[in-house]
C-alpha cells in the first residue's frame, strides 16, 4: 500500500468495490433521510408548471417559482450525480481493469476516481448543513476583548488576524466597519462585513468565547495568563424587507387633554 497526495491506494479490486459499497450504504441512508426523492419530484413539477404557455401570466408569482427552482437545482444535482456515479462505479472499476494491462496502474486510476467521489459526498454533506434560513448571507463578525487589558486585547487582535486570513484562503470578501485599539497593543473591538457565499453558514458556529491560555509576552515574570475575546457572528439582513401589517391587527388610541 502507499499514499499518493492522500489518496488511499486500494490493493485489490474486491478492498475497493467493498469502500464503494459502505459508501454508497451511507449515501443512500442520507438520501433517504433528507427526502431527495420526495424533492427531485417536486424540482419535476416546477419544470412542469414552467414550461406552461401562462406561466409568466402572474410575474411576481413566475420570478418566485423560477427562484424556488434554481435554489432545489443547486442543491439537487449534485446529489443526483453521486447517486448515478455510485450506482455506475462496480461497472467502472470491471471496465477499468479490463482496459488497463497494468493492474497496478488501473488500480491507482480507480483508488483516485474513488477518492474524488469520497470527496464529492463531503461536500453534499457540508452543503446540506447549510441549509438554515440564513445560512446563504453574508455575515456581520464582531470580536471584543474581554477582561484582562493588554493580554485579552492582543488575544482580540490576534483572532482578527486568523478570521481574515481564513476568509482569504476562502475567497471571501470583507470591510472593517468599525475597529478600536487597544491602549497598549491589541484591539478593543473589530467588526467586519463579510461578503461571500453561505458565509454566515461557515461562520456562525464562531459564536461564543474563546479563550487563550499562554505564557504572556507582556509579563516580566512570564507567567501564564488566561485571555477571553468573545467572537459575534450575525446575517446581514436586507434593509428592504417590508412588513405588511393587517389592518384588523392595528388599534388606535386617542385622548382628550384634561380640561379641554
Amino acid at each position: 500500500m502507499s499514499t499518493t497526495t492522500d489518496i488511499y491506494e486500494y490493493r485489490n479490486k474486491e478492498e475497493l468495490l467493498r469502500s464503494a459499497s459502505e459508501l454508497k450504504s451511507s449515501f443512500d441512508a442520507r438520501w433517504e433521510r433528507n427526502g431527495i426523492e420526495g424533492q427531485l419530484a417536486e424540482l419535476q413539477d416546477l419544470e412542469d408548471l414552467m414550461a406552461q404557455p401562462d406561466f409568466w401570466d402572474d410575474p411576481e408569482k413566475a420570478r418566485d417559482l423560477s427562484q424556488k427552482k434554481s435554489a432545489l437545482e443547486k442543491k439537487l444535482i449534485p446529489w443526483k450525480d453521486l447517486h448515478r456515479d455510485l450506482q455506475d462505479f462496480p461497472e467502472l472499476v470491471e471496465l477499468t481493469l479490463e482496459e488497463l494491462e497494468d493492474s497496478d496502474a488501473a488500480m491507482h486510476q480507480l483508488s483516485s476516481d474513488f477518492a474524488q467521489i469520497e470527496k464529492r459526498f463531503e461536500e453534499v454533506q457540508l452543503a446540506e448543513a447549510l441549509l438554515g434560513k440564513d445560512d446563504g448571507l453574508n455575515a456581520i463578525v464582531t470580536i471584543s476583548s474581554g477582561a484582562g487589558g493588554t493580554e485579552s486585547q492582543d488575544w482580540a487582535q490576534m483572532l482578527l488576524r486568523m478570521y481574515t486570513r481564513w476568509f482569504d484562503r476562502r475567497g471571501f470578501g470583507y470591510e472593517t466597519l468599525d475597529l478600536q485599539d487597544g491602549e497598549e497593543a491589541g484591539i478593543k473591538s473589530a467588526s467586519l462585513l463579510v461578503k461571500g457565499e453561505s458565509a454566515f453558514g461557515y461562520l456562525k458556529s464562531e459564536n461564543g468565547v474563546h479563550r487563550l491560555v499562554r505564557i504572556s509576552p507582556f509579563d516580566s515574570n512570564k507567567r501564564r495568563h488566561t485571555s477571553f475575546a468573545s467572537v459575534h457572528v450575525a446575517p446581514e439582513i436586507d434593509d428592504e424587507i417590508e412588513v405588511n401589517i393587517e389592518e384588523k391587527d392595528l388599534r388606535v388610541d386617542t385622548y382628550r387633554a384634561s380640561g379641554a
